[in-house]
């Protein structure tokens, strides 16, 4: 599986670009695979050769009355990943505006590799040993983004992409560079976000570090047990869910190491931001103590 297979359901979104339509004369458009962040998400070759690539592109003159919007955020985007440069991160090929089209466009690497979210399915559930061990790798590219003055927020294991052997870092994020931390309160996620964010996240309230935190457990959850903490198709479903609480990870009378890794996952699951790891460099020091934990038994 690859980035561009990474989809989102269509909704609202203007109406198709033909295939074979090129972006700033050289990107010919393959087919639309969905609407994401309200952009438009299509396959994409670089038309002097076979190079594959995705490009996001808004229209603003189609996608409504936040068109105009929607496009200065996808501008801000491809400035925030021109200052991440860490091999955990999808590469900006190019940017920019084309005129014929009347879009904003950037073009990303094609990633390769199978998905977190494929790897989870095909074997069900992760031991600690691994999931910690690709938590970590998260924690670090996460962490990137903090020091630059940005947010993730918003990931799911559809869009971390594990390369094939020989590559430099063991995982690769489909998504990153859209919110900075000073950024007004974000509108709610869609889809296949919504089941990892944290609560102020769903309720567009302000959020911090501690939400990546969340992020982070959440997608920790869905490495352990095979399910995600908090089900619903909507917002509301989400938060009723976990109104009900999160299951526990193992069984009762589970090892002592199962009892430390359920305690971790659910502090970063806590409701409120205060009950969980104060950043994501603390929550990353509490992985490493338990990796050598278990590599001690």
């Amino acid at each position: 599986m690859r980035a561009g297979d990474v989809t989102e359901p269509e909704h609202d979104g203007p109406e198709k670009l033909p295939a074979g339509t090129l972006v700033a004369f050289r990107y010919r458009l393959g087919e639309r695979l969905g609407m994401r962040d309200e952009a438009e998400i299509y396959r994409a070759a670089e038309d002097a050769g076979a190079t594959g690539v995705v490009v996001k592109l808004v229209r603003p003159a189609a996608s409504g009355a936040e068109g105009g919007l929607r496009a200065m955020r996808l501008a801000e985007q491809a400035e925030n990943l021109r200052k991440l440069t860490h091999p955990g991160i999808v590469r900006l090929v190019a940017d920019g505006w084309d005129e014929p089209l009347g879009a904003r466009f950037l073009v990303l690497e094609l990633l390769r590799g199978e998905t977190l979210e494929a790897l989870v399915t095909r074997r069900r559930r992760l031991e600690p040993s691994e999931a910690l061990g690709w938590l970590d790798a998260l924690c670090e590219v996460v962490l990137v983004q903090h020091a630059a003055g940005m947010l993730q927020l918003d990931l799911s294991p559809e869009t971390v992409f594990l390369p094939p052997d020989g590559q430099p870092f063991p995982l690769r994020l489909a998504e990153a560079g859209r919110f900075r931390r000073d950024d007004p309160p974000a509108p709610p996620p869609r889809h296949g976000v919504l089941p990892y964010a944290a609560p102020e996240r769903l309720r567009g309230e302000a959020c911090d570090e501690r939400s990546d935190v969340h992020v982070l457990g959440g997608l920790s959850y869905r490495m352990l047990s095979g399910h995600v903490p908090f089900r619903g198709a909507t917002t509301a479903e989400v938060l009723a869910a976990r109104s009900r609480g999160v299951a526990p990870l193992y069984a009762a009378g589970g090892s002592p190491t199962e009892v430390v890794v359920d305690r971790t996952v659910r502090r970063c699951l806590a409701d409120d931001p205060a009950g969980r790891f104060a950043s994501v460099a603390e929550l990353r020091a509490a992985v490493v103590d338990l990796r050598a934990r278990i590599s001690r038994h």
